[in-house]
């Protein structure tokens, strides 16, 4: 499962929020947040990626199963 992935089904399991939302949920800049979603970057701080977790409520193990490569 690559980051994308992690973002746009936690996404898509809220109730098909926007990445606009994700963004002012957890400070994480929307530029970001759409390279990580079209596969232009594919790393966030992990600051970052716990607030995505809690935002989505994803379970933080979750983070482990991302291919980081």
């Amino acid at each position: 499962m690559s980051l994308a992935e992690l973002i746009n089904d936690g996404l898509r399991l809220k109730g098909n929020k926007t990445r606009y939302w994700l963004a002012n949920v957890t400070g994480v800049s929307i530029a970001a947040l759409y390279d990580v979603t079209n596969g232009k970057r594919n790393r966030l701080t992990l600051p970052s990626m716990v607030k995505l977790a809690i935002a989505l409520d994803l379970d933080l193990n979750e983070l482990k199963k991302i291919d980081w490569k």
